[in-house]
């Protein structure tokens, strides 16, 4: 089983597709390089809220990523559990981890949720809303 498969509640209201794309997505999340496939994620007009940080648009988005790693030598997250907000929603709830390696060598574990929303765009699932919630002083207490 994959890292980046989370499970769901037993009423299985969260549908395969949104799952298999929160499995990409993490990858691409975790991998450094992958800037211009981490902002395909989203829509061309997605929000993106990153504890205090927010991107409108793939180009902020963009940009807000390559912020993410500046300090970041590696990542990993463990995204544990995702829940529907109804049947037929494009919209869930996920609950992880993420494991992070500072280039200074420090090392810190930081539990976060998101609130995410989907929609179609040129044929393919992606998203238009992603806010993430992170305790960000987790960093600051790196070790």
């Amino acid at each position: 089983m994959s890292q980046y498969q989370a499970s769901v509640p037993g009423d299985d209201l969260v549908k395969p597709e949104i799952r298999t794309y929160f499995e990409r997505f993490y990858e691409t999340s975790d991998t450094p390089d992958a800037h211009e496939k981490y902002a395909q994620s989203f829509t061309k007009d997605a929000k993106l809220i990153m504890a205090s940080n927010e991107a409108n648009g793939r180009d902020e988005i963009l940009k807000l990523r390559k912020g993410m790693w500046e300090k970041v030598a590696k990542r990993s997250h463990k995204p544990l559990k995702i829940y529907s907000f109804g049947s037929s929603s494009d919209e869930v709830m996920l609950y992880g981890t993420v494991d992070y390696e500072l280039k200074d060598g420090k090392k810190a574990a930081v539990e976060w949720s998101a609130r995410s929303h989907f929609t179609q765009e040129d044929g393919e699932l992606l998203m238009d809303f992603y806010q993430v919630y992170l305790d960000t002083a987790a960093m600051s207490r790196a070790k």
